[in-house]
């Protein structure tokens, strides 16, 4: 006769899932056809059918080490096709969410960023860590004459408003004080993936399963598995590479301002291992265009995004206040970040540094709040897709999957 145990119920975890996206799980009844429809379910132990289970059961520690949770790419067919409509792939983005609150560091941020209420307090903070910025500016580099929206010797410069020193010297340090909290959490919930799944002995490096879910996340090869919502690869790989196309231009421009720096202190070694960028930069400039056109396809990419999820939220899943959050926020950064590009054309100062200020408020917000928002999905994603890669728990049979 086999042991009792105690599978340790978390009513309170039950709750959060519900009010997160999950309020049909109770619809289940086990029958499966979720995981028989997801072509992207492993043979065994088949996903999500188990996670369904363990949902209803309230099994937090299970399902907050559980992988396969990240296998989801919110196709909807599982959800579709359930004869109770219990909306399997609505449960795994509430386990996702929780996921990035129960690891964060410090803990209080997870919160914060979870509930709605704490949002204009979230908002106002970047808000005046920005204007502490532009006050530093008028201080440090023009004797604090208070005149905030002015055009300075002739030509409409950014750095006379908010200077590129002074976001360096916050922005830099910052992230990487941002960056090492993100790795604490990571680090945690790589632990939890190890001490409680049991799936076998890796079978390949971590270098190895991470090089190949790299080249997934450059071709999106996972949404063509999705039938339903297909669609939505397009989305996702308008806005994914405009955003890494504006991260690089970015890169450029900090390179660029290295030489300034080493022309600046007569430095060689600074000037040689970076390059000459003009400032301001023609809108035709090589570096500009990247960033135009890469703006261009991040905005088109979120405005897909979000009329999407607007026109088809009962057909293509629930959206959830983290969902929306960060759709808004990206959405923001790269309208105004096109916004300061051709505003500054029109030589309107004080729309133009008004555009500006609201550009840094929503980078900060995007990227300081970062391991605490949506925006983390895409770490936690490659780190869990990583860990089943390495274990070789990959796709059903392809005789299963037709």
């Amino acid at each position: 006769m086999s042991e009792r145990q105690n599978i340790g119920t978390d009513v309170e975890f039950i709750k959060h899932l519900k009010k997160h996206g999950g309020e049909t799980m109770k619809k289940c009844y086990q029958c499966a056809t979720c995981s028989v429809v997801c072509q992207l379910s492993p043979e065994e132990y088949a996903f999500p059918r188990k996670e369904m289970i363990q949902a209803a059961w309230g099994q937090k520690e299970k399902l907050l080490s559980d992988a396969d949770i990240w296998l989801c790419h919110g196709c909807m067919d599982c959800s579709l096709q359930c004869p109770r409509g219990a909306r399997p792939a609505d449960l795994m983005g509430a386990v996702r969410s929780f996921i990035y609150q129960k690891f964060s560091f410090p803990r209080f941020m997870g919160s914060a960023m979870a509930n709605p209420k704490a949002l204009p307090f979230l908002f106002l903070f970047a808000a005046f860590v920005i204007f502490l910025m532009v006050l530093a500016t008028n201080g440090i580099f023009h004797g604090f004459d208070g005149q905030f929206f002015t055009v300075r010797d002739g030509v409409l410069k950014y750095e006379d408003f908010v200077h590129k020193l002074v976001i360096e010297g916050l922005f830099i340090p910052g992230n990487l004080l941002i960056f090492t909290f993100a790795g604490i959490g990571l680090t945690n919930y790589w632990k939890s993936l190890k001490e409680n799944n049991k799936i076998g002995e890796p079978q390949m490096s971590f270098l190895q399963a991470a090089w190949k879910v790299l080249w997934d996340f450059l071709a999106h090869k996972k949404f063509e598995k999705c039938p339903t919502n297909s669609n939505r690869r397009y989305g996702h790989i308008y806005a994914f590479y405009g955003f890494v196309g504006t991260m690089i231009a970015t890169g450029l421009v900090v390179v660029g301002e290295i030489y300034h720096y080493g022309h600046m202190f007569d430095n060689d070694f600074m000037m040689a291992i970076s390059f000459y960028l003009p400032y301001p930069m023609g809108l035709f400039h090589p570096v500009k265009v990247l960033g135009v056109i890469s703006g261009l396809f991040l905005v088109i990419g979120l405005l897909l995004f979000l009329l999407k999820r607007y026109k088809t939220q009962e057909h293509d899943g629930k959206s959830s206040y983290n969902d929306w959050l960060f759709l808004w926020v990206i959405f923001g950064v790269g309208l105004t970040g096109m916004g300061i590009v051709f505003i500054r054309l029109s030589g309107v100062a004080v729309l133009a540094y008004i555009t500006y200020f609201i550009h840094l408020t929503l980078v900060f917000f995007l990227l300081w709040y970062m391991p605490y928002s949506k925006f983390a999905h895409m770490i936690y994603r490659f780190l869990g897709l990583t860990f089943l890669k390495m274990h070789g728990r990959g796709n059903k049979p392809e005789v299963f999957g037709k």
